[in-house]
């Protein structure tokens, strides 16, 4: 992120908080030196293409795994799932590793090997993200995903995507151990994990039970039971483990720090999640690479929430006769609904909403280089239509 990229974005936020100008100031002074410093992220698209180049040589390393040498068939399987699960995306989760640990640790501690084992560790998140992407296609019934078929739904996959999408999360611990089993960063970015499996899964859970509970009750579409299934099937390991692990990999335990940042990271993965619903729903299919489905399986969507709140009886009624239906007609008449209540123009203002909590959160923290680690988050998902 360059100079002139931090100014834009704090001065953006001075408009929102002129009577924090001074403050301002000086974090806009240190970020640029703290950033400065930091070379290598300073240019997004250098940054992507050296995360890129280390994937073929962890890819390698997997397969050729001691304990696959009796059944070298498998490594060469796991190849292909790596190869295809990980192709494509955005790479948002594992390049904010790397930018988190780039911004949190000292610079003068910034070398080409450590940012080395934080791309690995960047696409270990990446893998997790692979195998949450496998279950939940299959759980939801997709067909698409990052413009291409679902993993199952290749030839010869089928339901082995369920064992597949196992040996993508042991292939996280293998990569792990290999790069980083000999330090003492390794049990507190292992914990990580292990941690952000169990509670995303408790999202998943929710999630799932949500859209397959009896079809006409909508007693649970309420905002306080949304927001528990955004901040654990989705804050969780989008903002959260990215941090943490930039955290853990500067050596920084300090737990004032890590409960301030995490209050900012749940708000990223609210405005994240309702980023996705609204484009699940209104998002050109060419840009996102998948079919949207969040109507057809009923799912507890901000814009259901919503539209629920506010409706009236009579729209009510049309609400639960349409949704979580298969039928096109249905879902075409839920989608004229939202229009109807103005959901798109409510989604903006909610979405405006949220941006300037997180940059008023943001300035609060106590040091200038976590403040400008969110603000570089907020600029990248802020507006976004993929």
């Amino acid at each position: 992120m360059n100079v002139n990229t931090i100014f834009r974005l704090l001065n953006r936020s001075i408009k929102f908080y002129p009577n924090n100008s001074i403050s301002t100031r000086k974090l806009q002074q240190n970020s640029i030196r703290k950033l400065s410093a930091n070379a290598s992220v300073s240019t997004t698209g250098k940054e992507r293409d050296s995360f890129q180049d280390i994937l073929p040589g962890i890819i390698d390393s997997i397969a050729v795994n001691p304990k696959f040498s009796k059944v070298p068939e498998v490594g060469s399987w796991i190849k292909q799932v790596l190869d295809y699960t990980l192709i494509g995306g955005k790479r948002n989760r594992g390049l904010a590793t790397v930018l988190a640990y780039e911004m949190l640790e000292k610079p003068e501690n910034v070398t080409e090997d450590s940012l080395r084992v934080a791309r690995v560790v960047g696409w270990c998140v990446e893998m997790l993200q692979a195998y949450y992407l496998v279950v939940d296609d299959m759980m939801d019934g997709s067909t698409t995903r990052r413009g291409m078929p679902c993993w199952y739904l290749t030839p010869n996959v089928g339901l082995g995507a369920i064992n597949d999408s196992i040996l993508l999360y042991c292939s996280i611990f293998e990569t792990l151990h290999t790069n980083l089993g000999d330090t003492p960063r390794y049990i507190d970015v292992l914990h990580l994990f292990n941690e952000t499996l169990l509670y995303t899964s408790m999202g998943q859970h929710l999630d799932y039970t949500m859209a397959h509970r009896n079809k006409n009750d909508y007693s649970l579409f309420t905002i306080e039971r949304y927001n528990s299934i955004v901040k654990y099937k989705t804050a969780y390991y989008t903002f959260r483990l990215p941090v943490f692990l930039g955290l853990a990999l500067a050596g920084n335990t300090d737990k004032q720090t890590r409960k301030d940042m995490e209050v900012i990271c749940f708000q990223l993965g609210n405005l994240f999640q309702i980023q996705d619903d609204y484009i699940d729903c209104f998002g050109d299919e060419k840009l996102t690479g998948k079919a949207g489905t969040d109507i057809q399986e009923g799912k507890c969507s901000w814009l259901a929430v919503t539209a629920l709140r506010i409706c009236n009886q009579a729209q009510q009624a049309i609400f639960i006769e349409n949704y979580a239906s298969k039928n096109m007609d249905n879902v075409q008449r839920i989608k004229q609904l939202y229009k109807e209540l103005q959901i798109p123009q409510l989604y903006e203002q909610e979405e405006r909403s949220l941006y300037e909590g997180i940059v008023k959160r943001s300035h609060a923290l106590p040091e200038s280089g976590k403040s400008a680690l969110f603000l570089r988050l907020l600029e990248i998902m802020y507006k976004r239509t993929k």
